[in-house]
This record gives structure tokens, C-alpha cells and sequence, in this order.
């Protein structure tokens, strides 16, 4: 028998596949958002998590020219975040023009912000009539809108440092 128990299944390989499928995910996304699909530009990847043994993999399927793990990050890096698990940075220093990304960022901020003031006005109206799971899904989106803006922040400012270098 391969060791894994056919009932239950092996939970932290599912764990572990998931969270790989993740990070591919994630850094694909990145990488299509600021680069031409072609591009073969280099990825770091920050995580406590174990994949080193699937870096090849992972970098195959990213369409990464190398995948770093837990290695210092340079400037120039678009950012992806994997859960609360791992980040996902791809240098794209050099493949983009930084005034144009700080623009479309600050559109894409704007939008975020404008349904996070939509929404915290809907929150602030709730009362007791509205459902606990409505009120909980609007919370959650509300926190989710936040954590997105904090990353577009992040993103323009290192955008900002690109074009000042």
C-alpha cells in the first residue's frame, strides 16, 4: 500500500496540493496583469509553508524563467498574496512602465474604495431585521475590500520607488 489511508484520504497532501495550486494561480494572475503572456520574468516566493520539493514544478506551470523561495526581494516586484499563508512577488522591473501601472492602479483603488464606502454605509443601516448571514457576508466583504486596497497601496508605492530609481 502507498501509506495513504484510502478512507480518510491524506489530508496534508491535499493541504499542500491546494496551496500549490494556489500559488501557480496567484502568480499566473500577477504575471498576466502586468505582463505580455510570453514573458518569462522571475519569482519569489515568501512562504513558511514546505514546497521546495515542487519549486520545478511550480515554476514550469508559472512560466517563471526561476522561481526564488524565501529569498530577499528586489524592487520592481508586482505583489500576490496566497491566503495568510505565502506572497507571491514577480519582478517586473524592467517589462513595465511604472506611471502607466501607478494610473491603472489608482483607478482600481478608487473602485475598491468607492464599494467599501457603498458597502460600510449598507452596514452601518443594518439592523436587527437583516438576517445574521447577510450581515456577516457584508462584514466580510467589507474586510476583504480593505485588505485589497492595502495591497493596491502597497503595489503603488513600489511602482513609485521603480520610477523615482
Amino acid at each position: 500500500s502507498s501509506g495513504i489511508n484510502a478512507e480518510y484520504g491524506d489530508s496534508t497532501l491535499e493541504v499542500r496540493v491546494n496551496l500549490v495550486k494556489d500559488i501557480i494561480h496567484t502568480a499566473r494572475s500577477v504575471k498576466d496583469t502586468y505582463l505580455e503572456s510570453k514573458a518569462k520574468p522571475e519569482v519569489f516566493l515568501t512562504t513558511s509553508e514546505s514546497v521546495s520539493d515542487l519549486l520545478l514544478v511550480m515554476e514550469d506551470l508559472i512560466g517563471s524563467s526561476k522561481l526564488h523561495l524565501n529569498e530577499t526581494i528586489p524592487l520592481g516586484t508586482a505583489i500576490g498574496t496566497v491566503g495568510d499563508k505565502c506572497e507571491v512577488h514577480v519582478l517586473v522591473k524592467g517589462l513595465v512602465d511604472p506611471v502607466l501601472e501607478i494610473n491603472r492602479l489608482q483607478s482600481k483603488r478608487d473602485g475598491a474604495e468607492k464599494a467599501a464606502q457603498q458597502l460600510k454605509e449598507t452596514i452601518d443601516k443594518h439592523t436587527e431585521k437583516i438576517p445574521a448571514h447577510v450581515r456577516e457576508n457584508n462584514c466580510n466583504k467589507y474586510t476583504s475590500l480593505q485588505a485589497e486596497i492595502a495591497t493596491i497601496d502597497a503595489a503603488i508605492a513600489n511602482f513609485k520607488k521603480l520610477s523615482a530609481n
